[in-house]
């Protein structure tokens, strides 16, 4: 017997992985959803040596769903705080503050739950935390909420080359 259900879901389709090269340690990966009908999606290529490929960009889509394209220099990232997985050992960023000052956004988001890593050493050995995340701040000087998902590879060991 089918049960109605309601709410919010994520479909995430990976075009490839493969891009990696020997000299990038992972990725950090946003999904926000904002309150007053903005999104946006930012990524960051991180390398060895601690900084991030310059190619590390995102999308801010406007209310009406106007895309906009957004440069690495227009985003502003800040770890606030960290988790250390009992699991594996793996520390990983776990409270942000982003800013897209371009256009007005002031964000804090954290997980909703901290421990979200997928240990899948029986499939394809990779141990990365993907999850679900929400937050507050203001976009365009008024108050917001947001909610999202963060995607986080090379925490337990550089991911370079595996692809």
């Amino acid at each position: 017997m089918p049960v109605p259900v309601e709410g919010v879901s994520w479909f995430d389709q990976e075009f490839s992985s493969n891009a990696l090269t020997k000299d990038q340690v992972g990725w950090d990966w946003f999904s926000i959803h904002l309150s007053d009908g903005r999104d946006m999606m930012l990524y960051f290529l991180r390398k060895n040596d601690g900084t991030v490929e310059t190619e590390s960009s995102g999308t801010l889509v406007e209310a009406d769903g106007r895309p906009r394209h957004l440069e690495l220099g227009e985003i502003r990232v800040e770890t606030l705080s960290t988790w250390t997985s009992p699991k594996s050992g793996g520390r990983y960023p776990n409270r942000w503050r982003i800013r897209i000052p371009a256009a007005a956004i002031d964000l804090t988001i954290a997980p909703i739950v901290a421990a979200q890593e997928l240990v899948t050493e029986g499939s394809t050995g990779v141990t990365y935390w993907e999850g679900a995340v929400d937050g507050k701040g203001t976009s365009d000087g008024s108050p917001v909420t947001c909610e999202g998902y963060v995607e986080m590879t090379g925490y337990t060991g550089s991911l370079g080359g595996l692809f």
